[in-house]
């Protein structure tokens, strides 16, 4: 049997796969993109309608509902950098959602704040993973990861 036409077979294969596992995963995106989940909790729509009304804004309630998760707080200055925001445009997400109940701010000395996300947002959060879950898992994209894994590894015999 030719070595050069199995490791192009498989080379085919990999990337049949990989346009498979990409077109799923495209789906998923469009999926959240859309935001097609449906909430009947009001406060819990409100935030994800929030979340999903700029990239600043998920950004800013990721890196709170990540702080929670680590049971930290974030500096303000430092939000500022993670997302690459001005400070005012800071200033109004803090606003918006400690006014809202979405984020915990600790003031500390000399007006420096400490910020993270409420235990609504980090439930809110919780419940979108378990969807998202649902989704990934019906698309049966871990065995496309395990087949396209498997072909790899039978490249690096065939080298």
């Amino acid at each position: 049997m030719n070595r050069n036409v199995n490791r192009k077979e498989l080379v085919n294969t990999k990337n049949a796969l990989k346009k498979e596992w990409m077109q799923k995963q495209l789906n998923i995106e469009i999926t959240t993109a859309e935001g097609s989940r449906y909430i009947d909790d009001v406060t819990k729509r409100k935030i994800k309608e929030y979340s999903l009304s700029s990239q600043n804004r998920r950004k800013f309630l990721m890196y709170c509902i990540r702080a929670h998760l680590e049971s930290d707080y974030l500096l303000v200055a430092n939000l500022i950098k993670l997302i690459g925001i001005s400070r005012a445009g800071a200033e109004t997400m803090i606003k918006e959602c400690e006014t809202a109940g979405w984020i915990v701010v600790k003031r500390g000395n000399k007006n420096e704040r400490n910020i993270q996300a409420s235990d609504v947002t980090v439930e809110t959060y919780k419940e979108y993973c378990d969807w998202l879950w649902v989704i990934i898992n019906k698309s049966e994209m871990r065995s496309l990861s395990a087949s396209i894994n498997e072909i790899e590894k039978l490249e690096q015999t065939m080298l």
